[in-house]
């Protein structure tokens, strides 16, 4: 994909930001669940969430060297929309499930919802890798519900969906960095700031 705004870029440090965030949530809940929560299990997901954080940040600065666009208040919005409902879905499943004693296949029904969020937000943001990353979270989802036995099913879910968010933002890092240098290659970046100067309408 060919980069040719900061937008582009700083939109997808930013996924991958929320990626790093969330996953290294979901692993620390399967520690958790699974009572391997210790000095070296912690350290290892701190130091797995800086290295993905400092790879956003340094993909943030790049993304200065580009020309930036207005930010479209409708992608907001949708976004906004998007994340309310996933977030009521989610309080609504967590507390029927409770309710119903079924709380082992609480954290497959909550990658389910997260996995079908990230599908209307790759349309909104143009980024078809969401597509994929919702299908396997989906996917996931099903298949620790149906095969996981009982007593390990909310460790090993919530394990294995903190897994899938950082390796979505592993490759959307990685895609962005080659994306960044194959259009500086083609293109040059002064090229794009002269040209994106050039369509600027005079004061």
């Amino acid at each position: 994909m060919k980069i040719q705004t900061e937008n582009q870029l700083s939109g997808r440090a930013t996924g991958a930001i929320f990626f790093a965030g969330f996953g290294a949530l979901w692993i620390l809940l399967s520690l958790f669940a699974k009572q391997r929560v210790n000095t070296a299990s912690v350290s290892g997901v701190l130091v797995g969430l800086t290295l993905l954080l400092l790879a956003a940040t340094r993909l943030i600065r790049q993304s200065k060297q580009w020309p930036r666009v207005p930010d479209d208040p409708g992608v907001g919005r949708a976004f906004g929309w998007i994340n309310a409902v996933q977030w009521v879905t989610v309080a609504a499943v967590a507390f029927s499930f409770a309710k119903l004693h079924i709380d082992a296949y609480v954290m497959s029904a909550i990658t389910a919802i997260v996995g079908l969020h990230l599908i209307p937000l790759a349309r909104i943001f143009r980024y078809p890798a969401h597509y994929v990353a919702g299908t396997v979270l989906v996917g996931w989802s099903a298949a620790s519900a149906l095969f996981l036995p009982i007593e390990s099913m909310q460790g090993t879910a919530a394990l294995g969906t903190g897994i899938i968010l950082w390796a979505s933002a592993t490759v959307t890092l990685v895609l962005a960095f080659q994306d960044a240098r194959q259009s500086e290659e083609q293109l040059g970046v002064r090229d794009i700031k002269m040209d994106h100067a050039a369509r600027r309408p005079s004061q």
